[in-house]
Parts: structure tokens; C-alpha cells; sequence
């Protein structure tokens, strides 16, 4: 079987309780393959240990008592069948090395043959090292379990007073500020050339386009002549003094006679006498 094994747990201090697990793996007759410590304030860390599969039992009673599990995983795969192809791979690869080394012994062969013989020896020697090799493996993921801890300091709330809170809230708003501040000059940094780039070419275009429109609307000035469009006359017009009169007929000043004409005859009188001279009678 191979088995492997997922634990998590809380612990109060986390220095006592990392030397506490690395102490027990030694114990049990294992040894810590990977360690990744994280900082902060809740340190935490992940180990990975290999400990004897016929202690395993053991080293979780450990674990469990150094501090609160929260989680917990154990897995058993069975592995015989992986074993057993291992074996016949193995036992077939050196019954050929046995074969090609009896080959060699005899040289009853030319050269050449010889010379293949050595080759083909040569391959089947680097496949029986790669098989031997997997099965170290395998062997050593029997004999030895997996455990996987993930550690981590337990989070105490912490009664706080006005004054605490104040000081948390400022110390957050600094930290946050701080994080805007570097977040804006990555991100000016990354994409400023990008924008001074548009910048310019929409500041290009923009005079481009201004002065195409002025152009035009010069050219419609220029080629545009309002139709002539005489304004009404006042009707109590005064020439300047000096000025020559005006032609045409002109309204007679005030207190002026009337302008003589032609009047009828009055009642009784003779008919007019037409220019052509004296009619006589009959």
C-alpha cells in the first residue's frame, strides 16, 4: 500500500510547535523531505515528511496533540499490481543480459556480430537500471508514508478600546494607501508609454482636424456675396446744408400760394374759345 496523509492544524505558538513536529518525524524514524515557512502576523508553514508506514498511527497521535486539527485526509493506494509488473519487467530484462553475455562468451561469431551483440548488451543494461530505479521508488513509497502538515497560528481576537481601534483603522489606511500608491506606479510605469503614444496621435489629430475645418469655412466665406438689399427711405429726409437738391418733384413749402392750373369756368359764363380762331356765324 501507499499511502499519504493531509493534515491540518492550529497551533498557539508556532516556533514550540515546528520544533515539536520536526523532533517527532525524527523520532518515528523519518526524515522532512520540504519545509516552506510563511511570515506575517499569523506565521504559518506546510511540511512534507516521509515517516515508516508501520509507524504512521503513531505520528498522527503526535500531530494531533501539539495542536487543534482542523482538517485531516488519508489516502491508501494499492500498488501490488504496479509491483508485480515491475518484478516480470525486471526478470525479462536480465534473462536477455544473460543471454547476450553467454552470446559473448562463445565468439563464435565475426566481428561485426560481435560488435552488435555489445550494443544490444549495452541497451539492455540501461533498461534494467530505469526498472531498477522505478522500483526503488515504488519500494520506498511502501516502506515509507507521505504526510503532508499544513501549519498555522491561531487567530486571538483581541479586545480593543477607542483608542486601539483608531490606531488599527490608521495603520490599515496607511498600509492601503501605501498598496494605491505602488499599484499606480506599476501601473503608470507599464502603461505610460502606451499613453503618451495615444496622447500624441489624438493631439495630432485634433489640430489636423481644427485646421481642415477652418480652411473650409474660409473658402465658404470667400466664395459666398449677399444679394444688394436697398434700405427703406425716411420720410422726413433733410439734405445737409451745401447739399445739391434732389430731382423730382418736390412737396411745395408751408405757406406757399397753390400752384396755378387750369380752373374751371364760373356759373354763367361763355364757353372757352379753342385756338383755331374766330367761328362766324353760320
Amino acid at each position: 500500500m501507499r499511502i499519504t496523509v493531509e493534515t491540518t492544524i492550529l497551533v498557539d505558538a508556532f516556533d514550540p510547535a515546528m520544533q515539536r513536529l520536526r523532533t517527532a518525524v525524527e523520532e518515528h524514524g523519518g526524515y522532512v523531505s520540504e519545509a516552506r515557512v510563511h511570515g506575517g502576523p499569523h506565521r504559518s508553514a506546510s511540511l512534507e515528511a516521509r515517516v515508516p508506514s508501520a509507524k504512521i498511527g503513531a505520528f498522527r497521535a503526535v500531530v494531533a496533540s501539539v495542536g487543534e486539527v482542523v482538517a485531516d485526509a488519508e489516502k491508501a493506494e494499492d500498488v501490488t499490481e504496479q509491483r508485480a509488473d515491475i518484478g516480470a519487467r525486471l526478470r525479462n530484462a536480465r534473462a536477455q543480459e544473460k543471454r547476450l553475455l553467454d552470446l559473448l562468451s562463445d565468439r563464435t561469431g565475426s566481428l561485426a556480430d560481435v560488435i552488435a551483440v555489445e550494443k544490444q548488451l549495452g541497451t539492455v543494461r540501461e533498461t534494467i537500471e530505469q526498472i531498477e530505479a522505478q522500483e526503488r521508488l515504488l519500494e520506498g513509497q511502501i516502506a515509507y508514508a507521505t504526510v503532508k502538515l499544513s501549519i498555522t497560528t491561531r487567530r486571538e481576537e483581541q479586545t480593543l478600546g477607542a483608542g486601539g481601534k483608531i490606531a488599527r483603522a490608521a495603520r490599515e489606511g496607511i498600509e492601503n494607501a501605501g498598496a494605491f500608491v505602488v499599484n499606480t506606479v506599476v501601473f503608470l510605469a507599464a502603461a505610460g508609454p502606451t499613453l503618451l503614444l495615444l496622447a500624441a496621435l489624438g493631439g495630432a489629430l485634433f489640430y489636423a482636424l481644427r485646421a481642415l475645418v477652418r480652411r473650409q469655412q474660409r473658402r465658404s466665406a470667400a466664395s459666398f456675396r449677399p444679394p444688394f438689399q436697398a434700405g427703406p427711405m425716411h420720410p422726413y429726409y433733410h439734405p445737409p446744408a451745401g447739399a445739391p437738391p434732389a430731382q423730382g418733384p418736390q412737396p411745395p413749402p408751408t405757406g406757399a400760394p397753390p400752384v396755378q392750373g387750369p380752373q374751371p369756368p364760373p356759373a354763367g359764363a361763355p364757353p372757352a374759345q379753342g385756338g383755331g380762331g374766330e367761328v362766324g356765324p353760320g
